[in-house]
C-alpha cells in the first residue's frame, strides 16, 4: 500500500546507551582533547619556541607559569557563571602575543611586562574551553574535571616542549646574533599563521576549531529525512488502494499494542456471511451494522495474547476510510460506499505495564477468496512483515532488545550546593598568610610554598568538593545551565505522562513534576497542540524535548524561580503502517518551586508557540 523504500529508522540512541560517562572516561578524552589542541597550528609551539629561544630561561619558565595560573583561574570563573567565547579567538589572542615577544626581542627590551599578558592569555583560553563545552551533554559535576584535564595537557604539551628547547638552546650556546635572526623569524611566522587562520577560519566563518563528535556515546536522535529521488525520475506516489484484501499492523509501544486492520468492503462482508452477488455498494443505512459486525467477528476470531496472558482490547474502532499519500484518513461524513473501492479500519487497543516483551496472535479470519494475510510488526526499533495463511496462521512478536527498561517519571531531586571546601580553606589559608605577612613586615611563609598551597588548592578545587545546605545559598536562583537541566528532565516528564491513557493515571504521572490548580489544564492545552488529526485511535507520543535556550533566571517567590526558556518537543503517531512527524517550538515563562525537596513547575505563561513542521 505505501512506498517501500527506506527512508530512515528511528532510534532513540539515549534509550539505548547510557549517556553518563565516568570521571576516568571523561578525563581521557579531554586529555587527548588536550593534546590534539596544542598542536593546532602550531600556535602554542611557536609561542613555546618564541620564549625559549628569545629570553633567559627562568623567563621563559616563568611566562609559561602565569599561563598555567591563568588556566587554573578561570576554572574557578567559569564555575561562577563567567561567559566565554569561541577557542579559536583566544588562540588568535596567543599569535598575536608571540608577535609583540618577537618585537621585543628584536628591540632588546625585556619581557616582564608581558608576563600579565600570558596570564591573561591562559584565562582567556581557559574560559573559551569551559565555553566550547556548553555544547557537549556532560554532567553537572564533570562541567569542571573536564577543562580543568584539557589545560592540564596543554600545560603539560608546554613545559614538555619548553624542556627540550632548552636543552638544546643551552647545549648550542646560542648567540646574540642567532638570537636576532630567530626573533625575525618568530615575527614573520607569527604575521604569516595569523593570515593564514583568518583566511580559513574567521573569513569562512568557521570557528569551530574543535571536534567532539568522537567524544559523545550517545546523543540526541534527529527525525528521519525524506529519501531523495534519482535524477531524472519521478518518485511515484502512494497507491489508493489495497495490494490485499485484508493488510494488518501490529504496533507494539510503551504501556500499549495497537493492532490496526485495513479490510476490503467486499471481504469484510463476506467475513459477515452476507451474499454479495450481483451487489456493487453499500447503502448508508447500512454502514453501523457492517462495522459493528465486523468488528465483533475480527476480535473473536483472532486472540490475543501478551505476555503468556489472554486480553482484551481497552479500545476498540471501526471506521471506513480513504487512501492517499498522507495515509490512511477517515471518512468526515458516511456516504455509500464501494464493496470493491471501499476500506473499513479496524483499531484494537490493549493495554500493557510497559513494553511488551512477547505477543502471539493465532489468526483465524480466513476466506475462500482471503487466504493470505500481509501482516506488519512495527516496534520502537524496527518492523517485520510476514504473510499469514491457513496452514501458517501463528502471528508471533517477540522483544529483540533484551534489558530494555520503559522510561519512567522520576523525581527531579533539589540538590545541595557543592563546594569546593578544602580549595576555599586552602585559598583562605594564603590570603591570611599575605595579610598576616604585611602587617607584620615580615615573611611568614616562603614564597615557593604560598604557590605550592596555591597550585594544590586549585589541583583539588575539580575534584574534591561537598554538598552543603548554606541558608544564604540555598535562596540563590539556580544556574542556566542547572535550569535547563532541571526543566529538560521535567517537561519530558510531563510529555510523557500522556503515554498512557487512563486519566486518572495521567494526572498520578502529572502530580510528579506539576504543582498548581491551573497547571493541568496547561499542559492539557500544549499537549493538544502536538495532537494530529484524528488516526482513528492512535496517540501522537513525544520523541524528543530539547531546551534551546534558558535566560533570565530570577527568583520569584519562596523557594521558586522563573526562568525564560524556549523549547521544542518533536512527537510522531504510527498508524496503519505510516508514520507522521510533527515538531512545535514554545517560548514561555516557566516558574518552578521546590516541594518536599523536589522540583515541580508551577506556571508556564505562553509567550510564543509556532509549528516547525
Amino acid at each position: 500500500m505505501f512506498l517501500r523504500a527506506l527512508e530512515g529508522i528511528h532510534v532513540p540512541l539515549r534509550l539505548l546507551l547510557e549517556p553518563r560517562q565516568s570521571l576516568p572516561e571523561v578525563c581521557g578524552q579531554h586529555f587527548k582533547m588536550g593534546l590534539r589542541h596544542f598542536f593546532f597550528k602550531g600556535v602554542h609551539l611557536l609561542l613555546v619556541a618564541a620564549l625559549c629561544l628569545l629570553f633567559p630561561d627562568r623567563l621563559a619558565l616563568k611566562a609559561l607559569g602565569f599561563y598555567t595560573f591563568g588556566q587554573a583561574l578561570s576554572l574557578i570563573l567559569s564555575d561562577l557563571g563567567l561567559p566565554g567565547f569561541d577557542l579559536l579567538f583566544a588562540d588568535i589572542l596567543g599569535i598575536l602575543l608571540v608577535f609583540l615577544v618577537a618585537r621585543a626581542a628584536i628591540r632588546q627590551k625585556s619581557g616582564e611586562p608581558y608576563l600579565s599578558l600570558f596570564a591573561c592569555y591562559g584565562l582567556l583560553h581557559g574560559l573559551a574551553y569551559a565555553h566550547e563545552l556548553t555544547r557537549l551533554p556532560l554532567a553537572l559535576d564533570l562541567k569542571v574535571p573536564a577543562p580543568f584535564i584539557f589545560n592540564l595537557a596543554i600545560d603539560a604539551g608546554h613545559f614538555a616542549f619548553a624542556g627540550v628547547l632548552l636543552l638544546i638552546a643551552r647545549t648550542a650556546r646560542v648567540g646574540f646574533r642567532w638570537r636576532q635572526v630567530t626573533a625575525y623569524a618568530a615575527g614573520a611566522l607569527s604575521v604569516a599563521l595569523l593570515l593564514t587562520v583568518f583566511h580559513e577560519h574567521v573569513a569562512a566563518g568557521k570557528t569551530d576549531v574543535l571536534s567532539f563528535g568522537d567524544t559523545q556515546i550517545a546523543t540526541r536522535f534527529a527525525l528521519p529525512t525524506a529519501q531523495k529521488a534519482p535524477p531524472g525520475s519521478q518518485r511515484p506516489k502512494g497507491a489508493r488502494q489495497l495490494t490485499s484484501p485484508v493488510m494488518s499492523y501490529l504496533s507494539v509501544e510503551p504501556y500499549e499494542v495497537r493492532l490496526e486492520v485495513l479490510i476490503q468492503a467486499r471481504a469484510a462482508v463476506q467475513f459477515l456471511g452476507v451474499d454479495v452477488t450481483g451487489k456493487g455498494s453499500i447503502p448508508v443505512e447500512s454502514l453501523g451494522p457492517v462495522k459493528k459486525g465486523i468488528l465483533e467477528v475480527f476480535q473473536s476470531a483472532n486472540p490475543m495474547v501478551i505476555d503468556g496472558q489472554p486480553s482484551q482490547p481497552i479500545l476498540k474502532r471501526a471506521d471506513f476510510v480513504t487512501l492517499g499519500p498522507a495515509g490512511v484518513i477517515l471518512r468526515p461524513s458516511p456516504v455509500i460506499e464501494s464493496l470493491d473501492r471501499g476500506i473499513i479500519g479496524l483499531t484494537l487497543v490493549y493495554e500493557t505495564p510497559g513494553l511488551a516483551d512477547e505477543i502471539r496472535i493465532d489468526w483465524r479470519l480466513f476466506s475462500d477468496k482471503v487466504k493470505k494475510i500481509e501482516a506488519t510488526s512495527i516496534d520502537p526499533f524496527g518492523g517485520t512483515t510476514l504473510i499469514l495463511s491457513p496452514e501458517e496462521r501463528q502471528w508471533h512478536w517477540k522483544s529483540r532488545l533484551s534489558g530494555y527498561q520503559v522510561p519512567v517519571i522520576e523525581t527531579i531531586g533539589v540538590e545541595k550546593q557543592r563546594l569546593p571546601v578544602v580549595s576555599i580553606f586552602l585559598f583562605a589559608g594564603v590570603v591570611a598568610l599575605m595579610l598576616i605577612s604585611i602587617v607584620q613586615k615580615r615573611i611568614v611563609l616562603r614564597r615557593p610554598i604560598l604557590l605550592g598551597i596555591v597550585g594544590l588548592g586549585f589541583m583539588l578545587y575539580p575534584f574534591v568538593t561537598y554538598p552543603l545546605e548554606l541558608p544564604w545559598i540555598s535562596q540563590w536562583a539556580p544556574s542556566s545551565e542547572r535550569t535547563t537541566v532541571i526543566l529538560d528532565k521535567l517537561l519530558t516528564n510531563v510529555y510523557r505522562a500522556f503515554d498512557v491513557r487512563d486519566e486518572n493515571r495521567v494526572y498520578d504521572r502529572l502530580a510528579v513534576s506539576v504543582t498548581g490548580d491551573q497547571l493541568t489544564q496547561i499542559y492539557l492545552e500544549n499537549r493538544k497542540s502536538l495532537e494530529f488529526e484524528n488516526r482513528g485511535g492512535a496517540r501522537a507520543s513525544v520523541d524528543d524535548v530539547t531546551i534551546l535556550s534558558v535566560n533570565a533566571v530570577k527568583k520569584a517567590t519562596k523557594d521558586g524561580f522563573v526562568a525564560d526558556t524556549a523549547w521544542t518537543v518533536s512527537g510522531s503517531v504510527s498508524h496503519f503502517g505510516h508514520t507522521h512527524y510533527r515538531q512545535n517550538r514554545y517560548h514561555a515563562l516557566v516558574s518552578f518551586v521546590m516541594v518536599d525537596d523536589v522540583w515541580k513547575i508551577r506556571e508556564i505563561d505562553l509567550i510564543d508557540e509556532k509549528r516547525v513542521f
